[in-house]
């Protein structure tokens, strides 16, 4: 049985549980180059895709972090992209968004991020949300910053053998 539970909805966008019809969109989306700097969005098969959403799923009965949620497209009722919630060890929580390519420079990552931090702040009993953005993604940092999120410090990671630099935003 699909399960529409959705989380919090803005003007345009709501974000639900994902569920296993979302298997197709979340493995095309993976392919796409930018999305190969976030090595938890890339999928190498469509069977990869539904043991994810196996865990994604059994997450969501257990209020198990990290939590991964389904953007969508109201207008259209199309996945666009995702946003997930992961517990860090002081408690509070790093939002990460991936958000198709199509539907990039829409505003709809800003607007989504936006509503997240609400949703987290309100629902979810945390007192401080970060996010990450490589520092030559400008177009991410843009958003973070939009949505008020403040730089912290920018810092080297060597992430599955790929040392990068990173942002690290606050709000």
């Amino acid at each position: 049985m699909k399960e529409n539970i959705v989380l919090f909805m803005t003007k345009r966008l709501a974000v639900r549980r994902l569920h296993a019809d979302d298997d197709y969109l979340l493995y095309q989306y993976s392919g796409e180059e930018s999305n190969r700097e976030l090595p938890n969005e890339v999928f190498d098969s469509i069977d990869d895709v539904r043991k994810h959403l196996d865990l994604v799923i059994a997450n969501y009965r257990r209020m198990q972090y990290p939590l991964r949620y389904a953007i969508v497209l109201k207008e259209k009722n199309l996945l666009i992209g995702t946003v997930s919630f992961k517990r860090m060890p002081d408690y509070n929580i790093q939002l990460n968004i991936m958000i198709a390519k199509e539907y990039r420079n829409m505003g709809y990552a800003t607007e989504a991020v936006e509503a997240a931090v609400d949703y987290i702040k309100d629902h979810r009993g945390v007192e401080e949300v970060y996010a990450l953005a490589r520092t030559e993604n400008m177009a991410a940092r843009n958003v973070m910053e939009k949505a008020g999120f403040l730089l912290l410090t920018e810092y080297e990671a060597d992430w599955f053998g790929m040392v990068s630099t990173f942002c690290k935003y606050k709000v």
